[in-house]
């Protein structure tokens, strides 16, 4: 069944575009699978009072098929990918984004450290450093791709819902 729903470029060239979606709802393992969760749960969680549940679950319904989508043009050598770390980063982002505006300042470096571990992480994954937490398998590396674009995408849907992110 994983198969099918994974995002695989000559199948979604071919014209099966739900992948673009359901790319993100299948794993390479529980592990990887349950990171991925809780790191969405958690980050959803915080962004939910701000966002209600109707742009949230509009943000992620949109932003999916952007991350796979941006996958397809950025990342030609990727055949296969499985996961919802880029929608976890997404997330982690649009939370972020909601909680800077009643932040203090001491909160706000806080967020600032945050966003700057993230992007150092990114830059380690796209110099084949990662970690072996989400348990993959051999041969299957991280897709740094996702996670940048997860980012990416946090910062359109911040302006496309229009959340506030300074204080006034």
């Amino acid at each position: 069944m994983p198969e099918l729903l994974e995002f695989d470029r000559h199948a979604i060239l071919a014209g099966e575009i739900w992948r673009l979606w359901t790319c993100h709802l299948v794993h390479y393992s529980t592990q990887h699978a349950l990171i991925d969760l809780a790191t969405a749960a958690s980050a959803g969680a915080v962004a939910l009072p701000a966002l209600g549940w109707r742009r949230l679950c509009l943000a992620v319904a949109l932003t999916a098929p952007l991350i796979s989508g941006g996958l397809l043009l950025l990342a030609p050598d990727l055949i296969y990918y499985r996961g919802a770390s880029g929608m976890a980063v997404m997330l982690v982002v649009l939370a972020a984004c909601t909680l800077w505006p009643q932040a203090g300042p001491r909160a706000r470096a806080a967020l600032a450290l945050l966003g700057a571990a993230l992007a150092v992480k990114i830059g380690a994954e796209a110099l084949g450093y990662a970690t072996g937490w989400s348990d993959l398998p051999a041969g299957v590396r991280v897709a740094w791709q996702a996670h940048l674009l997860g980012a990416a995408a946090a910062v359109l849907t911040v302006k496309a819902l229009r959340v506030r992110t300074s204080s006034r």
